[in-house]
């Protein structure tokens, strides 16, 4: 599945938000699956998140009556909309026309039509005009993320996420699972310099960070305990800038995950001091 697709399924979150009247903070999705006559409830699931149900044209949603805050249902609720909404979940989904299908958790799985439904939630819960206007009355950093997730009753996750990805500032954010990187996201300053080298699925977080020193921890990382300390942006990523930034990191419950924030308020070293200016090349 292309990139494309993921900018497509965020974008069709967003539009479905404001064409059913969703204008301001926060968004509940469980009105608009009423609206659609979907019902929804929590059900004590095992081994996923949600699950969305179909009979015919009739649809249902269950969430697991595990999960810990509103934010982390809401955005199980707004995935399972996203099957519902996305063209050619459905059908995919439910062959038969008929069935249940589950959900692992936010952003948990690689498969093309989960990662799309994982976006739709982030633009229906986190429309960008709304989310912009908030984050530029706000500090940076978790402090930021945590404001913002109070207020919209997202997951911390997934508006750290939104976070990084529309920040005019340099932002990066990181999740990991026992110190190996689960995903990473970067701001548009950071993803537009050149010879940087994003952390792949599968690698480890660099040595001596105080996201590794927290990841060694599981007591620490249960607590949801908060480290930091100053830093620069090549210390996480090869290739690059030297910018000093800080470096942020909560523990995100028993499963071992963190998450962490790398943010500077500084323009980026220049990346091409000794470029000739002429070459077009690249």
């Amino acid at each position: 599945m292309g990139k494309l697709d993921l900018i497509l399924a965020e974008r069709r979150g967003s539009q479905t938000a404001e064409k059913f009247g969703f204008s301001a903070f926060p968004i509940d999705p469980r009105q608009l699956a009423a609206k659609r006559g979907i019902s929804v409830e929590a059900k004590p699931l095992k081994d996923c998140y949600g699950c969305l149900l179909r009979q015919g044209d009739h649809f249902g949603i269950a969430y697991s009556s595990s999960l810990a805050n509103e934010g982390m249902i809401n955005f199980t609720i707004g995935h399972e909309l996203g099957h519902y909404f996305l063209d050619g979940h459905a059908e995919a989904l439910f062959p038969g026309g008929a069935g249940l299908h589950q959900s692992l958790g936010p952003f948990k799985s690689i498969d093309p039509r989960e990662r799309e439904a994982d976006h739709f939630a982030v633009g229906l819960l986190l429309p960008e005009p709304l989310f912009v206007k908030e984050l530029r009355r706000l500090d940076q950093g978790l402090a930021a993320v945590r404001a913002l997730s109070e207020l919209c009753q997202t997951s911390f996750t997934a508006t750290a996420i939104r976070y990084a990805t529309l920040a005019e500032d340099p932002v990066a954010i990181v999740v990991a699972t026992n110190g190996v990187v689960d995903f990473c996201f970067l701001s548009t300053p950071l993803k537009e310099h050149r010879g940087l080298v994003w952390l792949s699925k599968g690698s480890k977080i660099p040595k001596g960070t105080p996201t590794a020193k927290l990841a060694t921890d599981s007591t620490a990382v249960e607590k949801g305990q908060e480290l930091g300390q100053e830093c620069s942006f090549s210390d996480w990523f090869e290739g690059g800038p030297e910018t000093d930034c800080a470096e942020e990191v909560v523990g995100l419950g028993r499963f071992g995950q963190t998450l962490t924030v790398l943010w500077s308020d500084q323009a980026l070293d220049s990346d091409d001091d000794d470029e000739d200016e002429d070459d077009d090349d690249w």
